[in-house]
């Protein structure tokens, strides 16, 4: 559709009229404004953003983090973030002007650097490629289109305004000094014309996009765009690609530099090469002078949807890529529900292959969790002595850069509360009141009974398009080598009374099994245990949740009420014969490893989940030796 039919099709609402004669108004005042009082007019609203909106205080925080030093800390780092969101408001504000200035403006506001190589390069048939980064007034560079006359067609990529009014006025601007402007909504047909027959294009190269190639960017991987790289390989041997960047060297003065070739080595013909070497290139640009760049925006951005894996070039991340993307998990207190999570975890783990995951747990758990070194880089409490956002911003973790994402499956709102002074930061998880997140999980499902771990996981397909379908090991149990190793039984439930099952049966278990039986319990039961353990006359084994690994592991087979204990030794790789009564074995059954086997007595009231029961008989008494015995 072209431009005039879309303006015939579409009657402007009020809304847009009103834009358009606002800013018809402020550019009559801006056209016989000096620039330099422009500019100052432009710091001072940088002030007052910088002093009246903290969240872009946070994001310049972020990106300057990225960019400079992840180490960037309080004053250093305030200073910068002043200066940049200042200085960004003075070149947005005289980018408005630099469409309006006269020629004599021009000559005194505008310092042309490189311009012959910058001819030369999109003349005579050859085209020049020029990589943009969002940094000074590059409106300035629609502006010198007069200065080259050897240059046939010079056009730049640009994205469309949603005011369709206003959208037509500066499409005018930008086009009245001879600058041919192609919008991503009309497709590349025209841009890859441009580029088979020569000339001058400009791209705004480090924009974020989802769909496009995950590269590092000032060694953090993100979404960039292989436009660059899909032109300079149309361009069939006379493309040539430029950085092109505005400097800022004064109250409404800019130095725009236009001749800086980006040199590819030889044999680098894959988009994914070329893309990183203009990465390359814009970061060095960049860096010059840092505070030019508009860090106001989210560049490193996360969203709910993960990138697809084929997006991610692994070498090249590997090789090149400083600053991991960082995810924080906040796990639920309920140990037991914790262990749930398992899956979930290597899902998110291999989700992306610079994904580094730190969790947030209660004391109860850190030790267990700091043993999943596989997955789990950061163990944080969330009830020790020192702050957990202090323990997030230790320098040992400090040192990575900026949180990237959160998913909450605590249901803490004061520790939500707390942890929102890491933003920006895209937060996932079960909504509660108070808590503002920007996917929510559901708890409704439809469809048959699942395990408590599929629960996770669908969330993960349904939210953030992760696939299970090439990761074997999500449900596999941990890799360890028992210290010793043995058959047990696990007679003390962490779920209550309920969950409990006669001495006598348990005397009757050991008398018949084929192997010798011990007793394994937690901490938090072992005075009781060593008494029945004495009574039944065998030996009793007291093991912490991060020990238990030295215990049982695969070979071992475990005889158990339901409880954490069982899923403990599944982890770990033992054989689990588990005993339910308060609970349904499809919901909270064992997720990890194979070989278990889960024994009910549906009566009329399971499952309950009842820490008592005051039913004659209980479940647990209809379940028999045989049972636990059979194949």
């Amino acid at each position: 559709m072209s431009r005039t039919q879309e303006k015939e099709d579409t009657r402007p609402t009020i809304r847009q009229r009103m834009g358009l004669w606002g800013y018809k108004l402020l550019c009559s005042v801006l056209k016989v404004t000096n620039i330099k009082l422009v500019a100052t007019f432009g710091r001072a609203i940088g002030y007052l953003v910088w002093a009246a909106i903290p969240s872009r205080r946070r994001i310049v925080a972020r990106n300057l983090r990225i960019t400079v030093d992840p180490m960037l800390r309080a004053d250093k780092l305030n200073s910068m973030v002043r200066r940049n969101i200042v200085r960004t408001c003075m070149n947005l504000a005289c980018s408005l002007k630099t469409g309006l200035m006269t020629a004599k403006e021009e000559a005194k506001s505008i310092n042309m650097v490189g311009a012959d190589t910058f001819e030369q390069c999109g003349s005579n048939g050859h085209t020049a490629i020029c990589c943009i980064p969002h940094a000074g007034n590059w409106e300035i560079l629609a502006r010198i289109r007069p200065h080259f006359h050897k240059v046939e067609h010079y056009g730049s990529m640009y994205r469309r305004m949603s005011n369709p009014l206003l959208e037509e006025l500066v499409y005018r601007s930008r086009t009245a000094y001879g600058c041919e402007m192609f919008s991503k909504e009309d497709g590349l047909r025209a841009v890859l014309k441009l580029a088979r027959t020569g000339g001058l294009l400009g791209v705004l190269s480090d924009q974020f996009t989802q769909e496009g190639l995950f590269l590092p960017y000032f060694g953090k991987t993100t979404g960039v765009t292989p436009l660059p790289a899909l032109l300079y390989k149309r361009c069939k041997g006379k493309g040539h690609l430029l950085s092109v960047f505005t400097r800022n060297t004064g109250l409404g003065k800019w130095d725009a530099e236009l001749g800086r070739l980006i040199e590819l080595p030889e044999g680098c013909d894959s988009m994914e090469e070329i893309t990183l070497h203009v990465n390359h290139a814009l970061e060095k640009c960049q860096l010059e002078n840092i505070l030019d760049g508009f860090w106001m925006h989210h560049r490193w951005k996360c969203t709910s949807v993960f990138a697809p894996k084929d997006a991610f070039n692994r070498e090249l991340i590997e090789k090149h890529a400083r600053l991991p993307f960082r995810i924080i998990v906040c796990m639920p207190e309920d140990f037991n529900e914790a262990l749930y999570l398992i899956p979930a975890l290597r899902l998110l783990k291999n989700s992306r292959p610079d994904a580094q995951l730190t969790l947030l747990s209660t004391t109860e758990q850190q030790a267990y969790w700091q043993n999943f070194r596989e997955v789990v880089s950061h163990v944080c409490t969330t009830d020790g002595k020192d702050g957990v956002i202090e323990q997030l911003e230790a320098d040992e973790l400090y040192k990575d850069g900026p949180y990237d994402i959160l998913f909450m499956f605590s249901r803490s709102k004061k520790l939500y509360r707390k942890l929102q002074a890491l933003m920006p930061i895209y937060t996932v998880g079960f909504a509660e009141s108070g808590m503002k997140l920007r996917t929510r999980y559901t708890t409704v499902h439809t469809g048959p009974p699942r395990n408590r771990a599929e629960d996770y996981l669908a969330n993960m397909r349904r939210f953030h398009k992760l696939s299970t379908d090439d990761i074997p090991e999500l449900y596999a149990p941990l890799s360890n080598v028992p210290r010793d190793s043995g058959d047990y039984i696990a007679p003390f439930s962490s779920l209550g009374q309920a969950d409990c099952w006669e001495e006598a049966k348990w005397q009757q278990l050991i008398r018949e099994y084929s192997k010798p039986l011990r007793l394994l319990a937690l901490p938090q039961d072992k005075a009781r245990a060593e008494e029945l353990a004495q009574r039944l006359e065998i030996p009793c084994v007291i093991a912490a949740p991060h020990e238990l690994a030295e215990h049982v592991g695969a070979g071992c087979r475990l005889f158990a009420t339901d409880g954490i204990l069982p899923h403990l030794a599944a982890a770990a790789g033992a054989a689990c014969t588990v005993i339910m009564a308060s609970r349904a074995a499809e919901r909270y059954g064992i997720c990890l490893g194979e070989g278990h086997k889960h024994l009910t007595n549906h009566l009329p009231c399971h499952p309950c989940h009842r820490n008592n029961c005051d039913m004659t008989p209980a479940c647990t008494e209809g379940i028999s030796v045989e049972q636990l015995l059979s194949d």
